[in-house]
């Protein structure tokens, strides 16, 4: 039989039986809707939780780290220390695509500053770390950078003004005295953590307003090195900065603020020995794909270094159950539909004995009665599956809705929980028209054996 005579007489077929294939099509709209819902569910949580809180195509490596319990305490001592050498070891490793040293600032640090945003200075004790700046090269640019080489002899410009400073700022020098002179800002990242943190919890405690961190860009802060809110005193010299943010990355520290490794290192090696610029706290090793991560955390093993365990194995596998269980949900109502579905067309086969009986004998052959009766399924549970992704996606919209209105904020708050793409409506759509053809397998073979005579004359 041709395609096109086939398809008129399913089209005919179709709508002469159309609220038997309505009725006998809610189960599967239920269950494809359920169905690509979850499915878009876990796509849009995975994206956020391994995309942004779990990069996965990055590791981070420390030294192996021998720990001493003591009552409430807990001593660890590194069994050895990261250093170039190290690096040199990693980048060795195949499947890397890049190494990372990052480097803890050894000495306190006090941040003050604010008073733009909220009408206060505020003093606050300051986390650092310092990265590689190559690390966030490709989302942040040339604004995040080491310091520029200094040129021996060369004098700083006293000032007034910033705006006689250029891109720069008019300020105490280094190590404090009465002469202002024209100093470099020292950039900054923060983390989307953090900003999301404040957003989410502290503004409300203390009453603050909401920032916006796209004209956070830019803010700038007085950083003394050396100096501490818990020590009882500061340290004979302190170090004077003035930092500027000048992007949010995830690569960033979770709470405190992130500079150049090489700015670290230079106040590291002010307040203890040349060697403390060679010394890092753990590595960020980047790997060329997401399927080579086991191979190259096994590597780092056998050099006798540590991979820090981010969690993101573990919210993977969570997520993936979550998605699995409700996945099998929805398709045991769509099982339970495909069932309702072959009655229904034993009802039909039954009804239209005489007209099957009527094609055999001009000349339809049994492969043609099973093609017309399965293609009938087809389109019903695609029809079925268009109306059940439709109907997931609306929910999808009235989910999104009332989190952005009525759930708290809180971090890594997404715009919306659902990713729904091409793969997944096809997979949708697909399994559907696949139910529904097996449910009507059955009663199509039992339509393509009916033997014509015996129908047509009633025997």
């Amino acid at each position: 039989m041709k395609f096109n005579k086939l398809t008129r007489i399913v089209g005919a077929n179709l709508r002469s039986n159309a609220v038997h294939f309505l009725l006998a099509s809610i189960g599967v709209i239920v269950g494809i809707a359920a169905f690509a819902f979850f499915l878009a569910l876990g796509a849009g949580v995975r994206s956020v939780v391994l995309g942004k809180i779990f990069p996965l195509d990055q590791l981070e490596v420390v030294a192996k780290t021998l720990s001493l319990d003591l009552g409430p305490l807990s001593l660890g001592m590194a069994s050895d220390v990261l250093d170039d050498a190290s690096a040199d070891k990693l980048r060795t490793i195949p499947g890397v695509r890049g190494v990372y040293p990052k480097m803890k600032l050894t000495v306190p640090a006090v941040a003050v500053g604010g008073k733009q945003l909220i009408g206060n200075d505020l003093r606050t004790e300051l986390i650092v770390d310092g990265i590689d700046p190559g690390l966030v090269a490709d989302e942040i640019g040339p604004a995040f950078h080491d310091p520029p080489a200094v040129t021996p002899g060369s004098q700083p410009q006293s000032c007034k003004q910033d705006k006689e400073c250029g891109a720069g700022y008019c300020g105490r020098p280094r190590e404090g005295g009465p002469t202002l002179v024209c100093r470099e800002y020292v950039p900054a990242l923060v983390s989307h953590h953090l900003v999301e943190i404040y957003n989410g919890s502290l503004r409300r405690a203390y009453s603050l307003p909401r920032l916006n961190p796209e004209f956070l860009i830019g803010l700038s802060v007085e950083m003394k090195v050396g100096a501490s809110m818990v020590e009882a005193s500061a340290r004979d010299a302190l170090l004077y900065e003035r930092v500027k943010l000048v992007g949010f990355s995830d690569k960033a520290i979770t709470l405190g603020l992130t500079l150049p490794r090489g700015y670290v290192a230079g106040y590291n090696v002010h307040y203890g020995t040349p060697e403390a610029a060679t010394r890092y706290h753990s590595i960020v090793v980047k790997v060329v794909a997401k399927d080579q991560v086991a191979a190259v955390a096994k590597a780092i093993q056998e050099l006798d270094l540590e991979v820090t365990d981010s969690g993101a194995e573990q919210a993977g596998m969570l997520i993936t159950v979550f998605v699995l269980v409700f996945s099998l949900l929805s398709t045991i109502i769509v099982g339970i539909a495909a069932v309702n579905i072959m009655h229904v067309f034993f009802m039909l086969v039954y009804e239209r004995q005489r007209e099957i009986g009527i094609m055999r004998a001009v000349g339809a052959s049994r492969g043609d009665i099973r093609l017309i009766i399965l293609g009938e399924a087809a389109c019903v549970g695609l029809a079925a599956g268009t109306v059940g992704v439709l109907l997931a996606w609306a929910a999808s919209v009235g989910f999104d809705a009332v989190s952005a209105n009525y759930v708290p904020d809180f971090p890594y708050k997404p715009t919306t929980y659902f990713m729904f793409t091409w793969d997944l409506v096809l997979l949708a759509l697909g399994f559907a028209a696949g139910f529904c053809v097996l449910g009507a397998w059955l009663p199509a073979r039992r339509a393509a054996r009916m033997d014509p005579a015996a129908v047509l004359t009633g025997r």
